[in-house]
This record gives structure tokens, C-alpha cells and sequence, in this order.
């Protein structure tokens, strides 16, 4: 990585001229650290102390085109300075590091300069301390993680491609969920994604024509595939009339509406009347199929990212995640934490791909994991099944969720993992939840407390691998602000 350096000092000749041997020690520090590091540094000639050393190092830093640029303040310095340079490098991510010596004032000009940046709109990172000291190295290195380049040309990749999408919204998020709601004009604007607003009767009515062989085809895949389909004579029933089958046919009415109406991702209500009424069907198949890698029809194929309840935020926050993996992404309610195991039981109504079962190019090994069982009685009186699982481990998980605070969207960014515990246990955890819905048993590389305190939605979102730098990256493309968590 390319690391430029800039250090600032007292906007006074003649303060300036007796604290430079100060200010070149810690700069020196800086770049030998760096360059141990096997970084290409960038230094400044000169400490910046006034407008004509602000423009010439500034200049000079930009032209040598870094990957991150390291703002050094050892002493009082002004911090007009600090924007100015800072305008000169506009597109170069900042890290303020600053000592806390109390012979040199560089607290007060990291503080000063880090409310400049703050009022000018400029994102920057924050290292206090002596590079010296390993906790230290630590931070600047976690910074340095955040804003590698190859990542940030990952993310950047990734959210360029939401441009000129179109998303589906079959009917509207459900039960007051703030969070789900969209406003398509501020998407078309901010994304580039025209939002397709059609109510999902539409797509009830079109499930209806679908052909009797098709469904044939899926039931049969269907019981083929998967461990057991727990006919109940009640809640999923089986034959051509039977309620599975009334699943199937509105799968293949999504999946034919939204290659015809060229829709890249969606949001599905799912409740209320779909749910409620007996003659209907709840959504947890048709959920889970959309989101997967094969069904009857494709052995192989692109997952069509679909958010339950119509939530348009999460299903932007899937489809994001999936540019960046080309896999699955996990849609889940953040329904309990189990305080002496340290899990979270992240569960949702047939939500989770089955491919997250083993995640296996073979479709076959992740179905085989799945269990179609009887839909909720208590939440759902539509007919249908929920397709059962339990996720498995993975040692590094990323998840995210972006939400909107006082109108502008944000994303909650941090890692964590999908534990691996006996089979017993895990039938023992998810019963205490909802049992006939899949399961991934997770654990957050951060205290419940940050979580309780700083994540503002019930509903999450994961993909295999660590892609915080590359979702930070997405986020700053697409101008929304990354808040990371872990």
C-alpha cells in the first residue's frame, strides 16, 4: 500500500521553526514504522505551518497518488491547515493519528482538526497514541484493513452495479416496519434503482395459470431433494390440489414475472393476506427457492435475492452483499440471544437459502440438509410448508444491515461466526423459537451491549468471508455512511 504523510504544526514562523526537529522525530517514527511494514511511504519535505507548505506537500501528496494518507500532529497546529490539504487530496481516505504526550499539544490540534473535517463533510479514521506501542499499531492497522485498495475496488465494483437495476416491491412492508419502508424517488436518485411497485394478488392470480407438469416437476424435485416433507393432512398437504403445491405455483409465477419484467432483486409482503387466509399460501418456499442456487428448472443458477416482508431496505443490503460474493445472502431476525452459550439464534420464516445448509456447489448435499415442515399455526392460517435447516459453521461471517437515521442511510458493518454445536443442542435452542423455520446458531465478534446500543433494526444480513472493507467501500461509492461494529 502507498501511504502518504502529511504533519502539521503552529501557524506562527517563528513557533513553527522551534518545534520542527519535534515534528520531523514523530514523523520519522511514522514512516519507518510503515516502511518495516513493507509500505511504500510518501513523505512531506516540509511540516505544514502555513498556506504556501499546505499547497506545495499537499500537492505533492496527491500527485504521488496514495492509497491512504496519514494527517501527523505532534504539536499545536491550525486547523484551516488541515482542510486545506485535506481539499487537495479529495478522494484519498484520511487518518488522523495524534500523540498524547503532554509536553507536545498534538491532543488539541488532533481534536481541533478532527471538528474541522467534521464540519466540512470529509470522512477520516482516528489513531491516538505512540506508533510505537502495539495497541497502537493495532488501530492504524485495522484503518489500513479498512481501506485496502484491491477491497475498496471490490465494493466499489459491487455498488456501481445497483445502477440501472430494478427492484421489485410486491405489495409494501407489512406491520408498520419503519425500516423496510422506501422512498423509490430517493433510491432512483441516490442508486440509480427504478423500484416496480405490483401487488402480489397480481402474482397470486398469475399462479393460478401456471402449468399442472411444472408443478409436477417441482413437487417431485421436492421430494426428492429434501430430507423429509412432513405431511401434516392439515397445514401441507400433498398432490396437485394439495398446499406445497400451491407454493410451487406462486414460486414459478415470481420467477416468470420477474425475468419478464426484467426485475433484479425484490421485496415479498408475505403477511397479512397471504398469510391469513386459509385459501392462500405462506411465502416461506417460494422465499427460499428465490434466494437458492438450483431448482427443478436450473440445476445451476443465479440467486434472485428476495427480502420477506417486503423489507426493501434488507433486500438492498442482500443484493449488495451478493454483488460483492456472488452467493447467497442471509435474511434473518435477530430472534434471540443465548446469554450462557454466548449465540444468537438468527432465524426467519424459510428465509434462509438452503444453500446455506452446506453451502455446496452441489445442490444436492444442501437440499438433502432440509426439512419442509408444517407452516406456524400461530403466525400463519395460510397453507404451505417452511423449508427447516440448520446453517453451517463458518469461522468468519460478515454481516450488515442498512437503515436510514433522520432520513439518510447508514449501515451497521461487523463480523462475527456460524457456530458449529451438537445436533441435540441445536434441536434443543430452536425449539425454544420457532422450530419449523431454519436456524443459524451465530456469534458477534462484539459485546451484546454494542449491539443493544448502536444496530436499529429486528432483521439481518450475512455472507461467507470478511467484506468490511469492501462494504465500507460499497457504502462510500454509493454515498452512504459505514458505521463498523466489531
Amino acid at each position: 500500500m502507498k501511504i502518504g504523510i502529511v504533519t502539521f504544526t503552529d501557524g506562527r514562523a517563528r513557533v513553527a521553526k522551534a518545534t520542527e526537529r519535534d515534528c520531523r522525530l514523530f514523523q520519522e517514527r511514522l514512516v519507518a514504522y510503515f516502511r518495516r511494514r513493507k509500505h511504500e511511504v510518501v513523505a512531506a519535505r516540509k511540516i505544514v505551518w502555513n498556506w504556501e507548505t499546505a499547497q506545495t506537500e499537499g500537492r505533492r501528496i496527491a500527485l504521488a497518488y496514495p492509497d491512504v494518507v496519514v494527517f501527523n500532529f505532534c504539536v499545536w497546529s491550525f486547523p484551516d491547515l488541515t482542510a486545506q490539504v485535506a481539499n487537495l487530496i479529495p478522494e484519498v481516505p484520511i487518518l488522523q493519528v495524534g500523540n498524547i504526550l503532554p509536553s507536545h499539544p498534538g491532543w488539541v490540534a488532533f481534536f481541533a482538526s478532527a471538528g474541522t473535517l467534521d464540519e466540512i463533510g470529509r470522512p477520516f479514521g482516528r489513531v491516538l497514541g505512540d506508533i510505537r506501542r502495539p495497541e497502537v499499531q493495532r488501530d492504524v492497522e485495522r484503518f489500513l484493513d479498512l481501506h485496502d485498495p484491491d477491497q475498496r475496488a471490490r465494493g466499489e465494483r459491487a455498488a456501481a452495479l445497483l445502477h440501472g437495476q430494478r427492484y421489485g416491491e410486491f405489495d409494501g412492508p407489512s406491520m408498520g416496519m419503519y425500516t423496510g419502508h422506501i422512498d423509490p424517488s430517493q433510491w432512483m436518485e441516490q442508486f440509480g434503482i427504478h423500484v416496480y411497485h405490483r401487488g402480489q394478488l397480481h402474482l397470486w392470480q398469475m399462479a393460478q395459470k401456471i402449468a399442472p407438469e411444472r408443478v409436477e416437476a417441482g413437487l417431485a424435485w421436492l421430494e426428492k431433494h429434501t430430507a423429509e416433507i412432513h405431511w401434516d393432512g392439515k397445514k401441507l398437504t400433498p398432490g396437485l390440489d394439495g398446499t406445497l403445491a400451491r407454493q410451487v405455483r406462486m414460486y414459478l409465477a415470481m420467477k416468470d414475472f420477474c425475468k419478464q419484467e426484467g426485475i433484479d432483486f425484490c421485496g415479498l409482503t408475505g403477511q397479512l393476506d397471504m398469510t391469513e387466509w386459509p385459501d392462500l399460501c405462506i411465502a416461506d418456499v417460494q422465499e427460499a427457492l428465490l434466494n437458492d442456487t438450483a431448482d427443478w428448472e436450473q440445476s445451476s443458477k443465479k440467486p434472485l435475492i428476495c427480502a420477506t416482508e417486503c423489507d426493501s431496505n434488507g433486500a438492498l443490503t442482500m443484493q449488495l452483499m451478493h454483488h460483492l460474493t456472488g452467493t447467497p445472502a442471509l435474511f434473518a431476525d435477530l430472534r434471540h440471544y443465548h446469554e450462557k452459550e454466548d449465540l444468537y439464534d438468527l432465524v426467519n420464516s424459510g428465509q434462509h437459502a438452503p444453500w446455506f445448509a452446506r453451502r455446496a456447489d452441489d445442490f444436492r448435499r444442501n437440499w438433502r440438509e432440509c426439512h419442509i415442515r408444517p407452516g406456524s399455526e400461530f403466525y400463519f392460517r395460510g397453507g404451505g410448508g417452511s423449508v427447516q435447516f440448520y446453517a453451517a459453521p463458518a469461522p468468519k461471517v460478515t454481516f450488515g444491515r442498512i437503515v436510514r437515521r433522520r432520513g439518510a442511510f447508514v449501515m451497521h458493518i461487523f463480523t462475527g461466526a456460524f457456530v458449529a454445536i451438537p445436533r441435540a443442542r441445536e434441536e434443543k435452542l430452536a425449539k425454544q423459537t420457532t422450530y419449523e423455520w431454519p436456524h443459524a446458531f451465530a456469534r458477534f465478534d462484539m459485546p451484546l451491549t454494542t449491539l443493544r446500543d448502536e444496530y436499529s433494526s429486528n432483521h439481518i444480513h450475512a455472507v461467507i468471508g470478511d467484506h468490511v472493507a469492501a462494504l465500507a467501500a460499497a457504502c462510500r461509492f454509493l454515498g452512504i455512511e459505514p458505521i463498523v461494529l466489531s
